[in-house]
């Protein structure tokens, strides 16, 4: 049976009523994860800042976001920074990426958490590392600095020595780039 005329201008009224309608209700944008997560596995930590995990399947160097360590030359902290990251991740560890951004070395850049605590935090807030903000904005999240604050205030670690240890970024930038961290 055929539509009348009337009824097809009564449906052409109500659906442009219903469009115009929904374009004034308010959308929801659903954003991008901006770090993204994936559970990997650690396999070693080379130095306190930086630990080889398997990630799809093959080994990736992952930097931890955020944090510097002392260099291989600031010893004995740049040991001790170490020592402190190989007793908090063992190999076989299952811990979770959260991507933050690769570096000039392209390394992935990340933070570690495990057990749902960030690894990075007791490096902090015991004065193993000191916290950087080099990631243009990827680190304003964190409260690394606050942390840092505190393991100076309370002179741990690379924060006994008179006046706080040399900062890594320094020393990398005065050796003319021959220093990597």
């Amino acid at each position: 049976m055929a539509r009348s005329r009337r009824g097809r201008i009564r449906d052409s009224i109500l659906l442009g009523a219903a469009a115009t309608l929904c374009s004034l209700l308010p959308t929801t944008t659903v954003a991008a994860d901006p770090h993204p997560r994936q559970e990997v596995t650690v396999l070693t930590v080379n130095n306190g800042q930086e630990v080889l995990v398997e990630l799809d399947g093959e080994g990736r160097a992952v930097r931890l976001a955020c944090i510097q360590a002392p260099l291989a030359e600031q010893r004995p902290w740049a040991q001790n920074a170490t020592d402190q990251l190989r007793r908090s991740l063992q190999p076989g560890n299952r811990v979770v990426l959260e991507l933050r951004a690769r570096d000039v070395y392209g390394r992935v850049v990340a933070r570690l958490i495990k057990a749902g605590a960030d690894v990075a935090t007791p490096l902090l807030t015991q004065g193993a590392v000191f916290a950087y903000d080099g990631y243009l904005g990827q680190c304003n999240d964190l409260d690394y600095p606050r942390f840092e604050r505190e393991a100076k205030a309370a002179q741990l670690g690379v924060w006994s020595v008179e006046g706080g240890l040399e900062r890594p970024w320094n020393l990398i930038e005065a050796s003319g780039g021959r220093l990597e961290p």
